[in-house]
């Protein structure tokens, strides 16, 4: 079966999933995770060639498993079911991507593609965890510039949840 463009993904038979990432892959992240965000297997690619990695799953309980595919753009999310009768390729391949912050004097601009419409959270916290700053949103395209021009100086961290994956930046204002 095939996850995405980049990533394909086979149940070789009961227990042996094969994963192949196209050549060009090189910088991404490789995670295998159970339903509790335990990372069971991680590898970061190092290579431009064509990747390839088979995982013996027969040692691990029945359940539900996730093969994350981290690029600088993007989370690829492909779920793997294990039961009495083998693996199962639960979920087509789903995307989240991250946010692209740009800082300019004392604005954050922040962009956010969010295709399926999904609820997004958009949280400011001060440099004493303080919430100085709450969005939620389900645009498809989320664009947003934090002004900072009248707050203290000092660290700020900004957060975005969306899909179940949390992205963070740290904004030091002078």
């Amino acid at each position: 079966m095939e996850a995405a463009e980049d990533l394909g993904i086979k149940v070789l038979d009961s227990q042996n999933l094969m994963v192949e990432l196209n050549s060009g892959s090189q910088g991404n992240v490789l995670l295998l995770k159970d339903k509790f965000g335990k990372v069971l297997f991680k590898d970061s690619i190092t290579t431009n060639s064509t990747y390839h990695k088979t995982f013996n799953l027969e040692l691990v309980p029945n359940g539900i498993y996730y093969l994350n595919l981290d690029n600088e753009s993007r989370i690829q999310t492909t779920v793997i079911a294990k039961t009495n009768y083998g693996l199962e390729i639960e979920k087509e391949s789903g995307f989240v991507f991250k946010p692209i912050f740009k800082i300019k004097d004392k604005q954050v601009r922040v962009l956010l593609t969010n295709p399926e419409q999904k609820k997004t959270f958009l949280k400011v916290y001060d440099s004493y965890g303080i919430l100085v700053g709450n969005l939620n949103s389900k645009e498809a395209v989320l664009r947003k510039t934090i002004d900072f021009s009248n707050v203290p100086s000092g660290k700020y961290r900004i957060e975005i949840g969306i899909n179940g994956q949390n992205f963070t930046k740290e904004v030091n204002l002078e």
